[in-house]
């Protein structure tokens, strides 16, 4: 009976399930950027943003990698329909966590970038909290 109702996915789960992967998949393209284009990703930046910019510490950027390749590892893993994906996002969003507060909280980009440089932290902050949220209740339902 369990694997019945394991069998039977309702279509929001797939629509979410990819919204993710694409999500993770853009995360992942920022993640590139910022590595090997930072420079040309700032050309819009004032001096004192592009100087706290140059001051982030390279952990934050593993982090960041850690962020990402756990939230994709995550959404594959929901495409998939594994229980694997709980642990995943779970990562990825301490990873966010982390990541966001150092940036934008203790090195000070909420005072550097202004209110609007907030609204993308914040995005992913809430889209990582929804992705685990949607596995952990998947966890029964739908995943094996």
């Amino acid at each position: 009976m369990a694997e019945e109702s394991k069998a039977s996915v309702p279509r929001w789960f797939w629509v979410f399930a990819v919204i993710a992967l694409l999500w993770n998949l853009m995360g992942g393209m920022i993640f590139l950027s910022e590595v090997f284009a930072k420079e040309a990703m700032m050309e819009s930046f004032t001096e004192e943003q592009k100087e706290w910019s140059r001051a982030i510490p390279v952990w934050v950027y593993v982090v960041f990698a850690l962020s990402v390749v756990s939230g994709l590892l995550g959404s594959v893993a929901l495409l998939a329909r594994r229980g694997l994906a709980v642990s995943c996002f779970a990562v990825s969003f301490v990873a966010v966590v982390v990541q966001m507060g150092y940036t934008m909280l203790i090195a000070g980009g909420l005072k550097v970038m202004g209110p609007s440089g907030a609204v993308m932290p914040a995005l992913v902050v809430v889209l990582s909290i929804l992705w685990l949220l949607l596995a952990n209740y998947s966890r029964r339902k739908y995943l094996s």
